[in-house]
This record gives C-alpha cells, sequence and structure tokens, in this order.
C-alpha cells in the first residue's frame, strides 16, 4: 500500500514537473540581435517595423523607458495578461531600481480564435498608466485597427498615447549610456573650435614671404575617424540595444479581445 501510494505520488509531480516545464517553453526568448519590435507573428511588414523600432528606440535612448511590442500567434495556454507578464520578468524589461518597463502584446485573429492584446506595465510605470488608461489604450486605440487587421496602426496609436502619458516622466541616467551622444561631442568640437579661433585670431600674426597675415592658430588635432565611437549608445550610433535592463513586473495592466 505504501508503495502504491509513493508511486501516485512520484507519478502525480512527475507530471506537475513535465507539465511546467512545457508551459515555460512556450514563453520564447526574446529575438536576437536584441530589438523593442518582437513580431513573431509576422503582422508587420519590414518598413512598418523599422519604423516601429525607430520610435521605440528613440523614446528608450532619451528616457531610458523601455516599451517592447511582442506579437505571438500561440500563447501556450496562457492567459493573454499571465502571458505578458511572464514575457516582462523574462526579458527583464525596463531599467533596475527603475522598472520603468512596458509590454504590449498581440495575439492576432487566426481563423476562428480570437485576438487578444494586453498592455502590461512595470511597478515604476504603474502610476501613470494604471489598469484603467491602458484598458482604455487597448479599446480605444488598438482594437478598432485591428478589426480591420491594421495591426500596425494600432500598436503605432498605443505607442503615441503611452509616450504622450510618460513624457516627462523619466530621463536617461548619464551611466545608462555606453558612450556620449555624437551631436554632444560635435557641439563641443565646434565650442572649442570657436574659442581657439577667437583667441589666437587676435594674437600673433606673420608676414609671409608672399606679403599676406597669417594666424600662428595651432593645427586642429582632431582627425575625422577621430570622431568614431566604439560603443553603443542604447541601440544609437555603432552600437546594438542591449535587450532588458533588469526590471520587474507587478502585475499592471489591461488588455481586450476582438
Amino acid at each position: 500500500m505504501k508503495l502504491l501510494l509513493k508511486s501516485k505520488t512520484f507519478l502525480f509531480f512527475s507530471i506537475i514537473l513535465f507539465t511546467s516545464g512545457i508551459m515555460a517553453q512556450d514563453v520564447p526568448e526574446p529575438m536576437y540581435p536584441y530589438r523593442l519590435v518582437n513580431d513573431f507573428a509576422g503582422v508587420f511588414s519590414s518598413a512598418e517595423n523599422s519604423a516601429l523600432e525607430q520610435k521605440l528606440l528613440a523614446y528608450n535612448d532619451t528616457t531610458s523607458t523601455q516599451i517592447y511590442v511582442i506579437t505571438i500567434n500561440d500563447l501556450g495556454g496562457y492567459a493573454v495578461s499571465d502571458f505578458a507578464f511572464k514575457l516582462g520578468e523574462n526579458w527583464a524589461i525596463g531599467q533596475k531600481s527603475k522598472d520603468n518597463g512596458a509590454v504590449i502584446l498581440i495575439k492576432p485573429k487566426i481563423g476562428n480564435s480570437r485576438g487578444q492584446a494586453f498592455i502590461a506595465t512595470g511597478y515604476g510605470l504603474e502610476s501613470r498608466i494604471n489598469d484603467a488608461y491602458a484598458g482604455r489604450i487597448v479599446r480605444n486605440d488598438m482594437i478598432p485597427y485591428f478589426i480591420s487587421d491594421d495591426y500596425f496602426g494600432g500598436v503605432n496609436a498605443a505607442v503615441d498615447a503611452m509616450i504622450a502619458r510618460l513624457s516627462g516622466e523619466y530621463e536617461a541616467d548619464a551611466n545608462e549610456e555606453e558612450g556620449v551622444p555624437i551631436i554632444a561631442i560635435i557641439i563641443v568640437l565646434i565650442v572649442i573650435i570657436a574659442l581657439l579661433s577667437l583667441f589666437f585670431g587676435e594674437g600673433d600674426q606673420d608676414i609671409g614671404g608672399d606679403g599676406h597675415h597669417r594666424t600662428t592658430m595651432p593645427p586642429i588635432f582632431f582627425s575625422p575617424q577621430s570622431g568614431r565611437r566604439s560603443g553603443g549608445f542604447g541601440g544609437g550610433f555603432g552600437g546594438g540595444f542591449g535587450g532588458g535592463g533588469g526590471g520587474r513586473f507587478g502585475g499592471g495592466g489591461a488588455g481586450g479581445s476582438w
């Protein structure tokens, strides 16, 4: 009798572990090279994918807030909300200590299977994009486009609404950037050159053999190649997007279906 009970117990826990393993496999790893638009369902054209990626990347670079767009054909038995939260946690979306990440998850309508969408937010964004506001974005900005199979239009509208809501909430920290923005380098160079020109332009002058005045301004020591950076800037100039930054998700968000 004891042997039978042990066998049943072992079988029970084996089934649980096996089921958990199958469920875990249903949550994909992020695409590599890392990107903010992970279109596993293939609902965006190449141009649409690129446009969304550039918009989200620019927002990430200037604010450190990561908004991921993820499309998937199969939720693997999960509720759409659970799937979105697991993606946010497993991919560590958002910055560590700020938890300023968000997931826009879309499961497109396929045949008789209803389409589903969900916006999940990290702890740091819940105060600005609460459940009610997330639900409003899904209902008013996303689903009307999705009904017409315009997934790009719906996601683009949702991203715009979220960025407008979060405007000014976070700014990128200096230590979160791997390098100095190229525009800052250019401005510094211009200022240095202007100051050198002003200082030496009114200083000593030589009269050359041809009778013309020449300033003794020292040669500029920057070559065109010296301005290149080896590191990336959150996915911008010369480097790739580095993926999730260690953010956490607390269960905030809302969704809908069509």
